[in-house]
């Protein structure tokens, strides 16, 4: 039910994330949601770690725990930069449905690793590349610029549930969901002087849509994810 319920509020984020791009620049918008969503969970670190550090995760490493949150922020980062350059190019629509392939890469990349892949799931890869052929294809069978972003984000998000997975099954999930939001910001910010120009006017003009997608689906769908 959590994972369901994050399902949702991704699905509703695509649009603050495409009315964003009508105010700043991607890298702009895609490190402070991202800062958002790690200032936002901080105070609620001390409640609901509380109890998860006595019974879930009660002698974790607190160098599992930075380990993590640098490598799943930085992949973090990389697939939401390239989620939030392609969403600049293509409907939002067309983003989150390619974007969800993740969900079928995260099995197949899970062969590499040993893991077994249920039949069923074949058939689901199956209907995914038929929907990813209607919605994307054009008339001369040539994918839009933007659609080869969002491709590499589902991989990089792909990529980021694996290691998700790993790691918080050693540290407490929410920490881990905090401190990554924290390092994809920071890293995000590095892009964002560097191949943009911030203005604090363009993002206060940006207010609502950067608050839902900082606050919803990064502080709590993400946490959600990591939780469920």
């Amino acid at each position: 039910m959590l994972l369901f319920l994050c399902a949702i509020i991704w699905g509703s984020a695509f649009v603050s994330q495409r009315l964003g791009m009508s105010y700043i620049e991607p890298l702009t918008f895609n490190s402070v949601r991202t800062l958002i969503g790690g200032l936002f969970l901080l105070p609620f670190i001390p409640v609901f770690c509380r109890k998860a550090d006595r019974t879930e995760s009660p002698s974790y490493n607190r160098r599992d725990l930075i380990v993590g949150a640098i490598i799943c922020g930085a992949v973090l980062c990389i697939a939401s930069s390239l989620q939030q350059v392609g969403i600049k190019y293509t409907s939002a629509g067309k983003a989150g449905f390619i974007t969800s392939l993740y969900i079928l890469l995260v099995p197949i990349f899970g062969l590499i690793i040993g893991r077994k892949v249920k039949a069923a799931v074949w058939g689901g890869i199956i209907m995914a590349v038929a929907g990813l052929y209607m919605l994307c294809l054009s008339e001369k069978f040539v994918l839009e610029k933007g659609d080869f972003f969002v491709i590499m984000c589902a991989v990089a998000f792909a990529i980021h549930i694996l290691a998700v997975g790993y790691f918080v099954l050693r540290v407490p999930g929410v920490k881990l969901a905090c401190y990554q939001f924290i390092v994809a910001g920071l890293l995000g910010m590095v892009g964002m002087f560097m191949f943009e120009t911030p203005r604090i006017s363009d993002i206060l003009s940006c207010a609502l849509p950067i608050l839902y997608a900082g606050v919803f689906s990064c502080g709590i769908a993400y946490t959600l994810q990591v939780v469920g």
